[in-house]
């Protein structure tokens, strides 16, 4: 396949998705090595806003400048922190998350490590995005506890949330802070932040508006507003974009987060070896019942045997790690094969995103691979988004598998 056919056909894909079967407003898809790097777009980054006579068209296209609400890739940027902080030797993997910082008193037998690789299962004592300001917010952060493993999932934000404050104790900077001097800075990534500049607020993906269908109760989500994390949790704790929460709250562009990949592949964030060790499996297993549980390796998540279970294209190997963010974002960084997959999307403006039950998903007309319009209360018909989170694979990591071969940044014997 030559590179304008694997680009044509990407792109084909990526309309498709956006425009024809209308699961994203639209979508950017970035992909290289840690010299090289390409990216398109499609769509747009707002559809429709909401007057006192209801929704009404209200188009912006994508650019190569829009800024995207990272969701849980910002977990990958507190990896890189508290990595760089051992490399250093200012932490340990050893350490006692009670004794580097004091207030989690309910931590001392809980190690750096257990957090980061999801072996401790964190829980705090009331939900935090339904605190009413920061300060209750953080509260509970800080009298989080380890619960017992009751065989579900091990992914948590908690676990993120809590090692934001220990880089703040060891390093004596705020989080944003040390990002900028450690992450932004030396890597020339200029269009990061936690609070987005008033000129560029007009180049923000608008993540507003989200519809859920949940228990037959049809509710739409209206607090996500330019500039605030789409993450409750992240608002809360943000409060008002005068903080950096540790498991979702950045926002960036295309061009930023392509560098940020190629930063820890060429080893100028931290060492190869502890890239290496970044999605090493530390919590998947197969179970007695037959199925497997959650493959996940540092603060992210590792190849698993099951496809659909898996958050790594198929054609990356064993030492590969990914995340994917709420909003629609997905980062997949293989650092033997040396190469990157990114795609920055928009699943939540003024889309059906949950449906629950799932078999309500066919009582309202959706299709199998929920696609789809909802009718809503007020008459309006509502594109879906549900499921796509299963399209990735075939509609976009494989085509950019293609066009990583096509310019002889993926070789051909690996496939």
């Amino acid at each position: 396949m030559t590179r304008d056919e694997a680009d044509a056909a990407l792109l084909f894909n990526m309309r498709r998705l956006s425009l024809e079967m209308g699961m994203l407003t639209g979508l950017t898809v970035g992909f290289g090595t840690s010299n090289h790097y390409d990216s398109f777009y499609v769509g747009l980054k707002r559809e429709v806003k909401k007057t006192p006579g209801g929704f009404e068209p209200a188009r912006r296209e994508i650019t190569g400048n829009t800024v995207y609400d990272l969701a849980s890739l910002t977990k990958l940027f507190t990896l890189v922190s508290v990595l760089q902080l051992i490399e250093r030797g200012k932490l340990a993997f050893e350490d006692s998350l009670g004794q580097v910082d004091r207030r989690f008193q309910s931590l001392d037998r809980c190690t750096v490590l257990d957090c980061l690789s999801y072996r401790a299962k964190l829980r705090t004592p009331e939900r935090i995005d339904a605190q009413p300001d920061a300060k209750s917010a953080r509260r509970m952060v800080f009298l989080c506890e380890v619960v017992g493993d009751d065989g579900g999932k091990r992914y948590s934000d908690i676990n993120a949330l809590v090692l934001k404050y220990l880089v703040e104790t060891v390093s004596g900077r705020g989080f944003y802070a040390y990002l900028a001097e450690n992450v932004l800075k030396p890597l020339g990534m200029r269009e990061t932040w936690v609070r987005v500049p008033q000129e560029r607020v007009n180049d923000l993906m608008d993540y507003n508006y989200e519809h859920r269908v949940l228990d037959g109760q049809y509710q739409v989500c209206d607090r996500a507003l330019p500039g605030l994390p789409h993450d409750p949790k992240a608002r809360v704790l943000g409060d008002g974009g005068r903080e950096l929460s540790g498991h979702a709250g950045l926002f960036s562009t295309q061009g930023d987060l392509c560098r940020f990949a190629q930063g820890l592949l060429s080893g100028a964030l931290l060492k190869p070896d502890t890239v290496l060790s970044i999605g090493v499996n530390r919590t998947g297993y197969l179970t007695c019942a037959g199925d497997y549980r959650q493959f996940l390796g540092l603060l992210c998540f590792s190849k698993s045997p099951v496809a659909r279970l898996s958050e790594l294209p198929s054609f990356m190997g064993l030492r590969s790690f990914a995340l994917a963010g709420y909003t629609g974002n997905h980062l997949a960084i293989d650092p033997e094969l040396g190469i990157f997959d990114l795609i920055l999307g928009n699943r939540c403006h003024n889309r059906v995103s949950r449906v629950m039950p799932a078999e309500g998903a066919q009582k309202l007309g959706l299709a199998p691979d929920g696609s789809g319009l909802v009718r809503w209360p007020d008459g309006r018909m509502v594109k879906s988004s549900y499921q796509y989170i299963y399209q990735k694979d075939a509609m976009l990591h494989t085509p950019v598998r293609d066009c990583l071969l096509a310019r002889g940044w993926l070789r051909e014997e690996v496939q």
